[in-house]
C-alpha cells in the first residue's frame, strides 16, 4: 500500500507540475504578447484560418466564423467585422421570412473584405430594394465546394426567393498540399472539438507556429504557375455551381450566377503584360457563363461590366481580388437591375 500510494503521489505531483508549467507558459505568452500565428497561403491547413478569435474548425466546411461577435483581428489586417447569430456578416434576422428574401452565397468579395458593412453590395442592395430582405451568407475563403455544403446544410433552410452565387477566386487558388477541396480529409469530430478548445490557448498556438514554421514548405506562387493544382478544378467548379443552382430551383429559389471581377490588365498593369492569375481566372468566369447558358440560369456578368470602369480596386498590384466601395456600388446597381427585371 505505501508503495502504491507513493506512485500515486508522484503521479499527482507530476500532473500538478505540468499544470503549473503550462499555466506559466500561457501567462508568459499572453503577457509578452507573442505573435502566435503562422501565415500560410494554404487556406485549408492555414494557419491563417486557425485564428480562434474569428474561426472555428468544422469537419464538413473546414472552418466557419464564430457567431455573435464583433471582432478586430490580425486575420482581417486589423479591421473590425460584425458577425450575427449564424456567423454571417451583418444584422441578426429571423429564420422565418417576413418579406421576400435574397441570400448572397460566395467568398470574401461578397463578404466585403476591406470595406465597411454599409458599403457592401448586399447592404446597398437592401436599401435599393426596400421590399426585400438581403442576407450576406458568406465565409471568407470558401470555394464552390464549401458553398455547396453550406447551402445544403444551412442556407436552404432560410428559404430564399433569390440566391446570388459568386465564387471563383478561392476555387482557382493553390490546393493545400496539392489536394483539392473534395479530397481533403479532416479528423473525427472529437478531434475537431479538441482542436477548437486548444486553439484558445496561446501557448498551444505558439507551439504550432514553431513546428509548422520548421516543417511546412512555402508553395510556389500562384502568380508563377501556369498549371496550378487548384482547390476546385474547372470541371468540379461547373458541377458544384450546377448542383447549387438545381437544388435551389428544387427548393423554389431562383438562382442568379455572378461572374467574378478582376482588375483589367490594361488598366492596372504594364501594357502587354501577362498574368497567369488573370488568364486562369478568366477560365472560371467562362465556366460560369457556360453553365448559365447550358441550364438557362440568370446571370449578372460583373466581370464584363467592371472592365468598363476604372478605380474599382484600391491597389490592384497588392490585391487584385477584392474590389473597393466603388466596386460594391456598381455590383449593387447591376444586381438590382437584374432583380427588378426578373420581378416584372
Amino acid at each position: 500500500m505505501p508503495d502504491r500510494l507513493s506512485v500515486k503521489t508522484k503521479l499527482a505531483l507530476s500532473i500538478f507540475t505540468l499544470i503549473v508549467f503550462l499555466a506559466i507558459a500561457e501567462s508568459a505568452v499572453r503577457i509578452f504578447n507573442v505573435n502566435t500565428y503562422f501565415q500560410s497561403r494554404f487556406f485549408l491547413v492555414n494557419r491563417t484560418l486557425d485564428y480562434p478569435d474569428v474561426f472555428e474548425r468544422d469537419r464538413r466546411l473546414f472552418w466557419k466564423p464564430r457567431p455573435n461577435q464583433t471582432v478586430t483581428s490580425q486575420f482581417f489586417e486589423g479591421r473590425t467585422y460584425r458577425f450575427n447569430f449564424m456567423g454571417l456578416r451583418g444584422d441578426d434576422f429571423t429564420i422565418e421570412k417576413t418579406r421576400p428574401r435574397i441570400v448572397a452565397l460566395g467568398n470574401s468579395c461578397t463578404f466585403g473584405w476591406g470595406v465597411q458593412e454599409e458599403e457592401v453590395f448586399t447592404t446597398i442592395l437592401q436599401k435599393q430594394l426596400g421590399n426585400y430582405e438581403v442576407i450576406n451568407a458568406v465565409a471568407p475563403g470558401y470555394t464552390s465546394f464549401q458553398g455547396k455544403v453550406f447551402y445544403e446544410t444551412k442556407i436552404a433552410e432560410l428559404r430564399p426567393d433569390i440566391l446570388l452565387i459568386l465564387f471563383a477566386w478561392n476555387d482557382q487558388w493553390l490546393a493545400a498540399n496539392d489536394i483539392p477541396d473534395k479530397e481533403q480529409k479532416f479528423p473525427p469530430e472529437l478531434i475537431i472539438k479538441a482542436q477548437n478548445l486548444l486553439n484558445h490557448l496561446h501557448s498551444y498556438r505558439l507551439l504550432k507556429r514553431v513546428l509548422l514554421g520548421n516543417l511546412e514548405k512555402d508553395p510556389d506562387s500562384l502568380f508563377n504557375r501556369s498549371q496550378p493544382v487548384s482547390r476546385v478544378s474547372l470541371d468540379d467548379f461547373y458541377l458544384n455551381l450546377k448542383s447549387i443552382c438545381l437544388e435551389a430551383r428544387k427548393n423554389g429559389t431562383m438562382p442568379v450566377l455572378l461572374t467574378s471581377p478582376s482588375p483589367a490588365l490594361e488598366k492596372y498593369f504594364v501594357p502587354g503584360s501577362v498574368s497567369h492569375l488573370h488568364s486562369y481566372h478568366d477560365k472560371y468566369n467562362e465556366t460560369i457563363r457556360q453553365l448559365a447558358k447550358d441550364e438557362n440560369i440568370d446571370i449578372v456578368d460583373l466581370s464584363l461590366e467592371f472592365d468598363q470602369h476604372n478605380g474599382l480596386f484600391d491597389d490592384a498590384d497588392y490585391d487584385p481580388i477584392h474590389f473597393n466601395a466603388r466596386g460594391h456600388d456598381l455590383a449593387a446597381l447591376l444586381i438590382a437591375r437584374k432583380i427588378i427585371s426578373l420581378a416584372r
